[in-house]
Parts: C-alpha cells; structure tokens; sequence
C-alpha cells in the first residue's frame, strides 16, 4: 500500500499519546537560544525534574567528558559545562526516557538507540573534522534524532510499518528505500514532522530531514552533511543497528565539498573509536540503567 504525505501526515498527528518533549527540555532548548540567560537560569530549569538532575550529572561526571573532580551541583555542572553540552545531556537523557515508554514491534529497541547514540557521537566528531566544530553539540543531537521517524512509524502505525520491514529484509535494502517504495515516504519526512511538533531549532529539522539526502537541503548543509557521515560511520563500525544491515556510501558532492578521502575517513574513525568507548554511561541509558 502507498501513502503520500497528505495521507500520513494527518494519521501521524492525530496520534493522541504521540511523544512529546517534556516541558522542562523544551524550555531549556528556548532559554538557551536567549542570549540573556544565565547559567543560573538554566539550573533551575533542570532543578525541577529530580530525575532529569540525576541523570543529568551522572552523565556529566561520566568518561565522556572527562572532568578530574566530581560535579555534585546542576549549577556547576551547568557552568563547567557550558549551555550546548547542558542542551546535549538534556535532550539525550529525555529522549531516551520519552521513547522507552512504548515497546517497538518491529525494531529492536535497544540496538537502534546504540545505534543513534553512536551516531550523535559520529555526528559530533564529523563536524570537529569538517571545521564546524563550533555547531558540534547540535550535530550530536542531529544525529541522536536522525532516525526518530523509524520508532514513529514502528510504535504507532505498525500495521503500516511491518511490510516495509519484511520489505527490507527481503530485497536486502535500506529501510529508506523500503519506505519510499511501499509508503511512498520515508522516515525523514516522519521525523520532521515529529521535530516541527516539537518545536526544535531548524537546523535540527533539516538534519533529520536530510540525512539520507544532503544535497537536497535548503541550508545549513555543513550540519546535515556531517549527520549524513556521521550515520555511514557508525553503520560501518557496527553499533547499534538502525533497522537494516546496509553500509551506503557517501554521497560524492559531501566527501568533495570536505576533501574527505581514505586517510581522513580512517582518521576520523580512529577519533570516533575512542570517543565511543568513553561513552559508557550514555549507552547505559540505552540499556535502562541511567539512574532515577
């Protein structure tokens, strides 16, 4: 059965129990975009979801960030940290809160959040190598949410969902190119709606959107090529799994545009290794022991 956008779309939204961002997460998103607020404003802002605090700083005393003495206060980690980071650890440990809540039918739950975790790392670690360092932190959440869409489409219109899965596993192919041919849409559509429900910065809507299609981007390409990388890398190291076994290539105009050849790609493959194995605590998210 083929869909269109003008179909799903208003199927998708009227999902009554469709996740949102819990409102604390969506304000420090907003907060953070101000430039007149202050740490201490955005501490107060993480104070009020006891949970969101614990977790909060269990990740920031993690070995991923790698601070030699223990941060015991939001307020402090907030300093330490700086704002991006703070919005990072934020999102990802909501995110993975949020999404738990509902089993997949279809995908592996856990493997495919290792699979977007090691993507948000992947993600990052690109932007450092393509000069964008300073958009890092959002390239992390890019490709943390890269393939949100996936879990829509498995938790909420599985009916719709299972054929193209068996689909992907039948003909060996990507899960995007599934969805395109039996739904006639694909998970980045879904998951831009899901970012512009939410309210997220565009830059984030276009990553999601345009991961599997960078040169279609509007803007902002810089940010979507590295989410694009950043997804093929980790799919090659073999983390997580994202729904199907494939390893696409890279699309030419990304690696020409970044002078990204063999050497570079080992190089940042190198960088992403160790930056994975630091990652401990995050991927224990994943596993359900992230701590209340």
């Amino acid at each position: 059965m083929s869909l269109n956008s003008d179909k799903l779309r208003p199927m998708i939204e009227g999902i009554n129990d469709l996740p949102t961002l819990p409102t604390v997460v969506s304000r420090i998103i907003s907060q953070i975009a101000n430039p007149a607020t202050n740490a201490a404003d955005i501490g107060k802002l993480i104070e009020q979801d006891q949970a969101l605090t614990s977790k909060v700083l269990r990740l920031v005393n993690s070995a991923y960030y790698g601070f030699p003495k223990q941060i015991k206060s939001i307020q402090h980690a907030v300093v330490i940290l700086g704002f991006n980071k703070v919005k990072t650890v934020t999102t990802t440990a909501a995110v993975f809160d949020l999404i738990r809540q509902r089993d997949c039918a279809g995908l592996d739950l856990r493997r495919f959040w290792q699979h977007a975790l090691g993507s948000a790392i992947a993600s990052k670690v690109t932007a450092e190598y393509i000069g964008i360092g300073h958009s890092a932190e959002d390239a992390f959440i890019g490709g943390l949410l890269h393939d949100l869409g996936k879990v829509v489409l498995d938790q909420f219109q599985h009916q719709l969902y299972a054929p193209v899965l068996q689909y992907a596993r039948d003909k060996g192919i990507l899960l995007t190119e599934a969805e395109d041919e039996v739904l006639g849409l694909n998970h980045t559509q879904i998951g831009e709606w899901v970012m512009e429900k939410w309210r997220l910065p565009q830059v984030i809507v276009c990553m999601v959107r345009h991961h599997h299609s960078p040169n279609n981007s509007p803007d902002r390409r810089e940010m979507v090529n590295a989410v694009h990388m950043g997804d093929i890398l980790v799919r090659a190291l073999g983390v997580g799994n994202g729904g199907d076994n494939r390893i696409p290539a890279i699309d030419p105009a990304t690696a020409a545009s970044h002078m990204i050849d063999a050497a570079l790609l080992r190089e940042m493959v190198d960088t992403l290794v160790a930056e994975i194995a630091k990652a401990e605590d995050f991927f224990a998210l994943v596993s359900g022991d992230g701590g209340d």
